[in-house]
C-alpha cells in the first residue's frame, strides 16, 4: 500500500487551511438487511463453518364422531442448514521515510492505515453480504436461491418502463404490493390488515442504488379523483412509509451502488427484505401457529451475517531495523437468505441519459 506524500514549494507569506479535503466513499447501508442492523458478532477465530439447526412440524388431524383404529399423528423432522467462514486479511508495510514523510503533511501514517484496513475490511464484507465469496453456491442475499423471488418493474399504464418516466401513483401502488407480498409469505398478516398488533413493527428494509433512492425520494405522488395518502405532497418514499407504519410496519430505505446494473438484462436490483420476525405472542389460547409461537429457542432471523469480531484484529511486527509490518484480518460468513420467502430481488430500469447519468 503505497504513500504518495511528496515535498512541495509555497509561497510565503501564505494561508494553508488546516482542514484536509478528503476523499469520500459511499456509506452503504447493507448492514440494514440483517437482524439488529448489524452483523452477528458470534463466529470464533477458528470457526470453518456455521450450522443453522432446522425443525419442521407437521400435524395430521382428524375428526368423526366415531372413533380411528388408526390415529393421526405429528410429524417433526430435524435438519440442519450449512454455509463455510471466510477469513479477509489486509497488510500494509511502512518505512522510518514513510513515517516521517506522512509528517511532513501532518499525517499519523499508522492511524490512516489503520483506518484504511478497516474500511477496506468493511468493503469487503458488504459484498460478501450481498454478492458472497463464491456466487455459484448460492452465497450473497443477491444470490439466494430456495424461497427467494425475483421481480421486475412492469411497465406502467402508459407504457413507460424506466422509472425516470413512470407513474408516481402506481409506482406508489406497486411498492405497497411488493411489501404486502412479502409479509403475507411470511405469515404476518393478523386481524384488520395489522401486522404484529400490539407489538414491535415488522421492519422491512429496501437496499437500492443511490439514483433509484433519489428518484424514489423526489417523485411527488400525483393528486388524483380521490384523496391518496401524500398526493401533492409526499414523495413515493414518504407515502410508502407513512401507509405502512399505520399498519404497524417500519419500513426503510437504504442506498448502495454496487446493486447498479446488477438486476436482470443489466437493470439495477433493489433488495426488498424482512430481516427478522418480531416477536410475538399467539392471537388466543387457540393458537395454530402454537408450535412456532412457543418453541423456546426459536430462531427469528430472516437474513444472516457472521463475523468473529466487529473490529478487524491486527498483528504489528518490525521489518528489519527500521520498518513495520501490520497484518488486519476478521472472518466473516457470506451473506445467508435463512427464510428466502422474505425476500424479494426486484429488478428496475433506470434511464442513464439526463441529470441521473452522474450516478454513475
Amino acid at each position: 500500500m503505497p504513500l504518495i506524500a511528496p515535498a512541495r514549494l509555497k509561497v510565503d507569506p501564505n494561508f494553508t487551511d488546516p482542514r484536509v479535503l478528503v476523499h469520500y466513499a459511499q456509506r452503504s447501508g447493507f448492514a440494514e438487511l440483517f437482524p439488529g442492523g448489524e452483523p452477528a458478532v458470534r463466529l470464533g477465530e477458528r470457526d470453518f463453518a456455521v450450522y443453522v439447526p432446522v425443525m419442521n412440524m407437521r400435524t395430521i388431524a382428524k375428526g368423526a364422531q366415531s372413533g380411528y383404529n388408526e390415529l393421526p399423528s405429528v410429524s417433526l423432522v430435524a435438519d440442519t442448514i450449512t454455509t463455510p467462514t471466510y477469513e479477509q486479511k489486509i497488510r500494509v508495510e511502512y518505512s522510518r521515510e514513510d513515517l516521517n514523510a506522512a509528517g511532513n503533511w501532518g499525517l499519523s501514517l499508522a492511524q490512516a492505515y489503520s483506518t484504511g484496513m478497516r474500511q477496506g475490511h468493511f468493503q469487503l464484507l458488504r459484498d460478501a453480504a450481498l454478492f458472497g465469496f463464491n456466487p455459484q453456491n448460492g452465497e450473497g442475499l443477491l444470490n439466494a436461491q430456495q424461497g427467494t423471488v425475483r421481480d421486475n418493474l412492469p411497465a406502467d399504464s402508459k407504457g413507460n418502463t424506466t422509472l425516470d418516466a413512470y407513474d408516481a401513483g402506481e409506482l406508489y401502488q406497486f411498492l405497497l404490493h411488493l411489501i404486502q407480498s412479502q409479509l403475507v409469505r411470511c405469515n404476518l398478516t393478523q386481524p384488520s390488515g395489522q401486522y404484529n398488533v400490539g407489538g414491535e413493527p415488522v421492519k422491512v428494509r429496501l437496499l437500492m442504488p443511490q439514483r433509484i433512492l433519489a428518484l424514489l425520494t423526489t417523485k411527488i405522488v400525483q393528486l388524483t379523483s380521490y384523496q391518496r395518502i401524500g398526493a401533492g405532497t409526499q414523495s413515493v418514499m414518504q407515502a410508502v412509509i407513512e401507509t405502512m407504519k399505520a399498519a404497524n410496519v417500519d419500513v426503510l430505505a437504504a442506498p448502495d451502488d454496487e446493486l447498479m446494473g446488477r438486476g436482470t438484462n443489466g437493470t439495477d436490483a433493489v433488495i426488498a427484505t424482512i430481516p427478522e420476525l418480531p416477536k410475538r405472542d399467539g392471537l388466543s389460547t387457540f393458537d395454530t401457529n402454537a408450535f412456532g409461537d412457543e418453541f423456546g429457542q426459536s430462531n427469528t432471523d430472516c437474513n444472516a451475517l457472521y463475523v468473529d469480531r466487529s473490529v478487524p484484529a491486527e498483528i504489528t511486527g518490525p521489518i528489519g531495523a527500521e520498518a513495520t509490518d501490520v497484518v488486519s484480518f476478521m472472518r466473516t460468513t457470506s451473506g445467508w437468505a435463512l427464510r428466502g420467502e422474505a425476500t424479494t430481488i426486484l429488478s428496475v430500469p433506470v434511464s442513464t441519459s439526463g441529470v441521473f447519468s452522474s450516478a454513475h
